[in-house]
């Protein structure tokens, strides 16, 4: 810590022990109060840790501050995620009702192998040795963990897990991950030509637009088979899409994408601009493109 002065040190170290210790947001008068110093002149120490990346924050009445890795990294304490929110502990795609509260990193720098604590509420009982286990995406860095189990120890409520994968879903936006030119169908079209257009354009889905360019529904490929199955080659798109349609804004994060993908169980979203026009599709592998290994959040 030998770039920071002294009063910064000592306002960086009280606000890790407030936050360990209450693991929330810590607002600025709760270090002052720790360290007996003057509110507004912690407030400035901290605006100045907040531009050396050792501090976050979040405005609002819920909000205030707490230190991020690097922060973590720069006193030399173990590697800890800071995690306002509870996550759901998944077993393979399944959520159980264990709640991670903390995250510790072990290992990093071991090539070999990393390990990860989870600081856990709930039954560990409920999770065993062996188990493939998923958390995340975590609220501020955005990561998600797989692993393997190696112990659950149901009285430090705490559960050890090898690493498998550790993904960092980027910042960014939809309209910056999709293509840039729209392919749409018409309620009229015949399944046959929708079926060219699609297998024309390498897709496996687009939205249906009204004359007046309103989106009326999505069609995928899935529907086109079911509806040759069935014989009803004569249909038109109107006969077989669906009219309940997940859409997204394309200032909108990524994440917010993958959020509505699992919600909805949907491998598409219409993307729609600030006016309520249709500007394309984001799909399940446009994002996959961007985030590598994000397919184990999917059963694909």
């Amino acid at each position: 810590m030998q770039n920071l002065s002294s009063t910064q040190r000592e306002i960086l170290l009280a606000l890790i022990e407030l936050y360990n210790r209450q693991k929330k947001m810590i607002k600025s008068k709760e270090v002052a109060d720790m360290i007996s110093k003057d509110e507004g002149t912690v407030r400035n120490i901290i605006l100045s840790l907040k531009v050396l990346g050792l501090v976050d924050s979040k405005p609002g009445p819920n909000g205030g501050y707490l230190p991020t890795l690097k922060a973590y990294e720069f006193v030399k304490n173990p590697t800890i995620l800071p995690i306002l929110d509870k996550l759901s502990l998944y077993r393979g795609n399944v959520e159980t009702d264990v709640k991670v509260e903390n995250i510790e990193l072990l290992d990093i720098t071991n090539p070999s192998g990393n390990r990860v604590i989870l600081k856990i509420s709930g039954d560990p009982r409920k999770i065993r040795p062996g188990d493939s286990v998923r958390v995340g995406p975590t609220p501020y860095s955005r990561l998600v963990i797989e692993g393997v189990v190696l112990n659950a120890e149901e009285e430090r409520r705490e559960i050890i897990i090898d690493v498998k994968r550790m993904i960092s879903i980027p910042k960014e936006k939809v309209k910056n991950i999709i293509g840039k030119r729209l392919v749409s169908l018409k309620p009229n079209m015949s399944l046959r030509d929708a079926s060219r257009i699609l297998h024309k354009e390498g897709i496996r889905g687009a939205p249906v637009l009204d004359e007046s360019g309103n989106v009326i529904g999505i069609i995928t490929t899935a529907d086109l088979m079911r509806a040759f199955y069935e014989g009803n080659f004569d249909a038109t798109v109107s006969d077989y899409m669906k009219k309940d349609v997940i859409t997204i804004k394309e200032d909108d994060d990524i994440m917010e994408a993958v959020k509505k993908m699992v919600t909805y169980n949907v491998g598409r979203l219409v993307v729609m601009d600030a006016i309520n026009r249709v500007t394309g599709m984001v799909t399940r592998t446009d994002i996959l493109k961007s985030i590598a290994g994000l397919e184990g959040l999917w059963s694909i």
